[in-house]
């Protein structure tokens, strides 16, 4: 069955690829890989050290491009950094109440569901203290598609406002 789950899983990480959508791996992978174990009704769980050695390699692959440079930047943005991720956690924790107070989910579900972080760790967090992690993980996953394809636009807005509006003439 997982066999079956993985070829879902590369076939529309291949379509998603051949549409150009951005990190078409994950986010391929992520809908093929549901698509094949609801549209069949299917349970499958990836064995725990799968799993493990998946997230060890993206660990790998992240942290190998860090260099010594990282640090000197790292102290620059450490303040305004701390202060982006606040703001964020006020918005999510304020539309987590609106949702709760509109009925559309639980309050602690909604705060797990509309917080900035990992969907993992979001999802075990919820999990672990009673929560529906389902729930949790369907936000997570509209988050994570609205970022991933709409960062392009922003980025391509973001240039463009930084150069007419920001960076000196002749720079």
């Amino acid at each position: 069955m997982i066999a079956a789950v993985m070829a879902g899983s590369a076939a529309a990480a291949l379509l998603f690829r051949w549409a150009r959508l951005p990190l078409w791996p994950l986010t391929g992978g992520l809908v093929g890989a549901a698509a094949v174990n609801l549209g069949f009704e299917l349970a499958v769980e990836v064995p725990g050290v799968v799993a493990l050695l998946a997230q060890l390699m993206i660990g790998t692959a992240i942290g190998a491009t860090i260099g010594p440079e990282i640090f000197r930047h790292f102290i620059r943005i450490i303040a305004p950094g701390t202060l982006a991720v606040v703001v964020v956690l006020g918005a999510g924790l304020v539309f987590a109440w609106i949702f709760a107070l509109l009925g559309l989910l639980e309050p602690a579900e909604s705060a797990f569901s509309l917080m900035p972080g990992g969907v993992a760790e979001m999802v075990a967090a919820a999990v672990a203290l009673g929560y529906d992690g389902a729930v949790v993980i369907g936000a997570h996953m509209v988050r994570l598609f609205t970022v991933i394809w709409s960062a392009p636009l922003f980025l391509w807005a973001a240039e463009r406002i930084y150069r007419r509006w920001v960076q000196p003439p002749g720079a």
